[in-house]
């Protein structure tokens, strides 16, 4: 009794609040599920192997939009030289700007406050020549486009730094994907397993710099996480299982983890 009782309270907690066999379990079962039409040896050999999935109980904090730049701060080891970075480009085409306006006559809207400059939110952010365009450190997957905007709404904080990625279908296509992918500095992308796959398999999205693999299990009306939404998790799978992704997971350069 108190084991199914242990059970019954497990599967009431949100996936990413579990401990991290359970959420190995639940990983493997929803992969088992999407690829039903392979054998139980070939859904072995596409397992994600253990040691790629991340560890997030040390997280106290609700998994909950509000929580995920504190999550990704946790989740990224040094985070603040890989996601706070500035392109340098960027950042000469901003001063350049910011100078031509004021010769323009434009003012600035400080008030002169002191103060100010001591928000860190206010300090200039370090920049470097040397980030790659299109190659993300953390890979957000969402279920729909409709989520990944609001993932993205809640990350203000990274966006100050490099744009955040929007890899989903909502109101963009794939070539205007591509050229951001091509000709941008992104630290964060987001997105649907289906758009991802395509952009990674296509050659565009660059994994060189990827570390972290975030899987939003987000609950929608009827309680049901890309875990669970069957044409969802068929393309989530078959997105983790290329070729890129996989040697990435079993070299242990790049983790998944459950939020």
């Amino acid at each position: 009794w108190q084991s199914k009782k242990a059970r019954l309270e497990e599967n009431n907690t949100s996936i990413g609040k579990r401990t991290r066999a359970s959420q190995i379990e639940a990983l493997n079962d929803s992969q088992d599920r999407a690829l039903e039409h392979l054998s139980s040896i070939e859904r072995e050999e596409r397992r994600i192997p253990e040691s790629a999935i991340k560890d997030v109980s040390p997280f106290a904090l609700d998994h909950t939009l509000v929580h995920l730049e504190s999550f990704l701060k946790f989740a990224v080891a040094s985070w603040k030289s890989k996601l706070l970075i500035k392109d340098a480009s960027v950042s000469k085409s901003e001063q350049y700007n910011n100078k031509k306006g004021m010769k323009g006559g434009k003012e600035d809207n400080s008030n002169g406050n002191k103060n100010e400059k001591k928000d860190p939110k206010k300090k200039p952010l370090e920049t470097s020549s040397d980030i790659p365009k299109g190659s993300p450190v953390v890979l957000i997957v969402s279920s729909s486009g409709i989520r990944a905007v609001e993932v993205i709404r809640s990350l203000p904080l990274f966006a100050e730094a490099a744009k955040v990625g929007k890899l989903f279908a909502k109101h963009l296509k794939v070539p205007e994907q591509v050229y951001f992918l091509k000709n941008t500095c992104t630290h964060i992308c987001v997105g649907t397993p289906n758009r991802i796959d395509k952009l990674i398999s296509d050659g565009v999205l660059n994994l060189d710099r990827l570390e972290l693999v975030l899987l939003d299990c987000h609950k929608d009306a009827k309680k049901r996480t890309i875990l669970d939404i069957q044409e969802i998790r068929v393309d989530l799978f078959k997105m983790l299982g290329l070729e890129g992704l996989e040697d990435r997971f079993k070299s242990g350069q790049t983790q998944v983890a459950i939020f």
